[in-house]
């Protein structure tokens, strides 16, 4: 593992970034799938790898580091995603309770009382399913650094192997009782792993990319991107007039397009805030 910081890391962080964000750009441009098969399938193919990717970098940065007592670990990891992500959650929440979002908040003292209950229901922003996952990844994170210290290579292959054994049979027969009760967690801690093992092996070996102030700036605004990217998306396609019945060239250029826009629009907001603000870290910006 290099010192310095890992231009491969900065690439794959902005792809994973633009792909996570596509995810949405894609579903609320309401295209029909059925009338155009390929272009959807084209996009689907693109962005379901954003958060596997993401959870794949996140394994590669997180298991390969120095082991720090638990507590310590706890203290800084979730200093750094949960304040961000409640900080967030209630800027978005309130600015939902403004636009009249939720049918049963009627008064400031039912958007007090909801919110809680909203936040572990996922009811401020679809895209917060994520926190969860990456919460939990993180919780048992010091004791996977513990167990895979010492761990060989052929063990860590033999581990995803399983996992792979495990996924497809999820997919092929999701009717097994054991499979029924299966988790994201369960599914996602192989990407964790792989991402883990393939900097512990084969990262060197790949070497540095080009260094690009912008990917990096783009790279150190992902978490602010992901937890505010909705907020830009439908305003976006309101100002350029796009409905599910444009033409086709639209619905394949401008999805990606207004990602791209999102993008740099949330990178632009994170780079004005590291600036202006002194507790930017507390902001998803690292």
């Amino acid at each position: 593992m290099t010192t310095g910081r890992n231009t491969v890391l900065d690439w794959l962080r902005a792809l994973a970034i633009l792909m996570v964000v596509t995810v949405h750009t894609w579903s609320l441009s309401h295209i029909d799938s059925t009338a155009y098969p390929v272009l959807a399938l084209c996009y689907k193919l693109f962005y379901q790898c954003g958060v596997p990717l993401f959870v794949m970098i996140s394994g590669a940065l997180q298991l390969p580091s120095s082991i720090l007592p638990i507590g310590v670990f706890y203290k800084k990891r979730f200093t750094r995603i949960l304040v961000p992500f409640l900080i967030w959650s209630i800027v978005i929440y309130t600015l939902s309770c403004i636009v009249g979002k939720y049918e049963d908040i009627h008064s400031w003292q039912d958007a007090i009382r909801n919110y809680i209950p909203f936040l572990l229901t996922n009811r401020i922003n679809e895209a917060y399913w994520f926190m969860g996952l990456i919460i939990a990844l993180y919780a048992i994170t010091p004791f996977l650094q513990r167990a895979f210290q010492t761990c060989s290579k052929q063990t860590l292959i033999g581990i995803i192997v399983c996992w792979l054994i495990y996924i497809i049979a999820q997919r092929f027969y999701p009717e097994l009782y054991l499979l029924q009760y299966s988790s994201r967690l369960t599914y996602f801690l192989g990407f964790y792993i792989l991402g883990f093992l393939l900097r512990r092996e084969w990262g060197e070996g790949f070497g540095q990319l080009k260094e690009s102030k912008l990917l990096r700036t783009v790279s150190d605004c992902s978490f602010l991107t992901y937890l505010i990217h909705m907020l830009f998306i439908t305003p976006i396609y309101t100002v350029l007039g796009f409905t599910a019945n444009a033409p086709l060239w639209q619905c394949i250029v401008l999805p990606i397009s207004v990602s791209g826009l999102v993008v740099a629009l949330c990178t632009i907001l994170g780079v004005v805030v590291k600036k202006y603000i002194p507790f930017y870290r507390y902001l998803g910006i690292n």
